[in-house]
């Protein structure tokens, strides 16, 4: 959905995604590496734009652009999406980084403060293929208090996977996952400073 929000963190920034981002998200979902646990994108721009009008018009989801703070360079995207306002909690995913980019800690951390503190859910929780260890074993580190596999959940090319659910709630977001995501994030802004683009 068209949305405003902006949140701002020490290294990085989550931005709305816009039409002039969907070059951005051909190239992300382009690269075989990133792509491999992700459903299949045809790499042509019209088809781009006519999914980013489809997503303009869906209620409950927030897309954004992840971007450096210190010149605006986008380093990916992430989304918060099926809000469900009765039981007040979303999915966040929707989560490609380009390769290398020092911006997964803080992109989480902002994904779960726009969340919590933007959004005042309750719940957040997030669906990775088990096969992704890589993301798993982040979330694993995050000290999300709930984890759970789903059976069969994904098919992607003709091939069923399970997932791994793992869920925040406000309390958890405050007391563990919250601290430990934000120290992290303060420390790799050092490191995002130095980096030259």
């Amino acid at each position: 959905m068209r949305h405003e929000l902006v949140i701002e963190g020490p290294g990085f920034r989550l931005r709305p995604v816009t039409d002039a981002d969907a070059p951005l998200l051909l190239e992300l979902r382009g690269d075989p590496e990133l792509s491999r646990f992700l459903h299949p994108t045809p790499p042509v721009l019209s088809n781009q734009l006519s999914w980013l009008a489809a997503y303009y018009e869906r209620a409950g989801d927030y897309y954004f652009v992840v971007e450096r703070q210190r010149d605006g360079a986008a380093e990916g995207v992430v989304a918060l999406y099926d809000l469900d306002e009765t039981r007040s909690m979303a999915e966040w995913g929707r989560w490609i980084l380009r390769r290398g980019s020092l911006a997964a800690v803080e992109s989480a951390a902002l994904v779960y403060r726009c969340a919590f503190d933007r959004l005042a859910l309750a719940r957040v929780y997030c669906r990775t293929v088990a096969d992704n260890v890589r993301v798993v074993a982040f979330h694993d580190s995050c000290g999300c208090a709930e984890r759970r596999v789903l059976p069969a959940h994904f098919e992607l090319g003709g091939r069923v996977f399970d997932a791994i659910e793992h869920g925040v709630g406000r309390n958890n977001w405050r007391e563990t996952v919250g601290p430990h995501l934000e120290r992290l994030a303060a420390r790799l802004a050092a490191r995002v400073a130095d980096v030259q683009p």
